[in-house]
């Protein structure tokens, strides 16, 4: 036994060792943000990014479709969680914007950025902190059982049912798993040629549609976002607010193959909406799986840069 024996692998996602968890050797990095500022059913959000990574300490690294541990070659850093600026919603998605454009313009800095949620208002700031970095012609795949394409919400614009259309102010959306909107969202959604929808019950009738996913982010930079309520609550009940009839968490598995497969690269992803339950760790352990899929999917058949 060597002293390194004696002492818990390191608090970071997924426990890695400190060699393949450094800024300068990981090309991943999570980056933990636990807001909530905006929910209006069930809260519990803001626990969401801890409960990840205590979570993320128990997946395995193994990977049967690699026959390898893809996360030892790649490498994932984890960042403190962000600071929170409670002032107001537009306040934490500016602060969230800076953050992320630091990052993604740093040296040394991620191959891919994954952010664990907190509630999905983040994402307005996630998507122009890509555009101040320089990211140029991104699209953005999104899985939800909400559209969240509302211009304001219980009077802001950074509501987490405003989400998506904030995404939509920079970057075409494809979202999937739709199950709940509102009458002026769905005005919108069929005004704009910038929002392209696979509703649940069609998600579910068959795989046609992961053919006009392939197509909508072939060669394209896609910043990938995913509300864990776009998942069947019967899989996923730990969200805030859950909707019958979601994705199975194979068909949320077929979207990230096929996005990692097509795209030109996903340099930033998020997965939003954790609220952790007492007593029920299943929910924290499929987020946290997720997180190390969309890593691996992403990185591993990828040749990493010069660094």
């Amino acid at each position: 036994m060597t002293e390194a024996d004696l002492f818990q692998s390191p608090w970071n996602f997924l426990g890695l060792p400190a060699e393949v968890s450094t800024p300068e050797r990981a090309r991943a990095w999570v980056l933990p943000v636990p807001y909530e500022g905006t929910t209006s059913y069930g809260a519990g959000t803001r626990e969401g990014p801890a409960a990840i990574i205590v979570a993320s300490r128990q997946v395995e690294l193994f990977e049967r479709e690699f026959d390898c541990e893809p996360a030892m070659g790649i490498g994932v850093h984890t960042l403190p969680p962000l600071g929170l600026d409670h002032r107001s919603p537009e306040a934490m998605v500016a602060a969230i914007e800076k953050a992320v454009a630091a990052i993604l313009s740093g040296r040394p800095a991620p191959e891919l950025l994954a952010v664990l949620g907190g509630e999905h208002s983040i994402s307005g700031g996630v998507a122009r902190g890509m555009v101040r970095a320089g990211i140029r012609d991104f699209v953005t795949v999104h899985v939800d059982a909400h559209a969240d394409l509302r211009e304001e919400y219980e009077g802001s614009r950074y509501s987490h049912a405003c989400a998506a259309r904030r995404i939509v102010d920079v970057a075409p959306i494809f979202q999937i798993g739709i199950r709940n909107l509102s009458e002026g969202e769905e005005r919108f959604r069929r005004s704009t040629d910038r929002v392209k929808t696979v509703f649940a019950e069609e998600a579910l009738a068959g795989r046609e549609w992961l053919e006009d996913l392939a197509a909508f982010v072939r060669g394209r930079p896609v910043y990938l976002t995913v509300d864990l309520d776009g998942l069947d609550p019967a899989v996923m009940p730990a969200v805030g607010t859950p909707e019958p009839g979601g994705l199975s968490w194979q068909d949320l598995l077929d979207v990230v193959r096929v996005v990692s497969r097509e795209a030109a690269a996903i340099p930033v992803c998020d997965v939003v909406e954790l609220a952790p339950l007492p007593g029920q760790k299943g929910p924290d352990f499929l987020a946290a799986k997720l997180v190390h899929a969309i890593i691996v999917q992403a990185l591993h058949r990828r040749t990493p840069p010069q660094r």
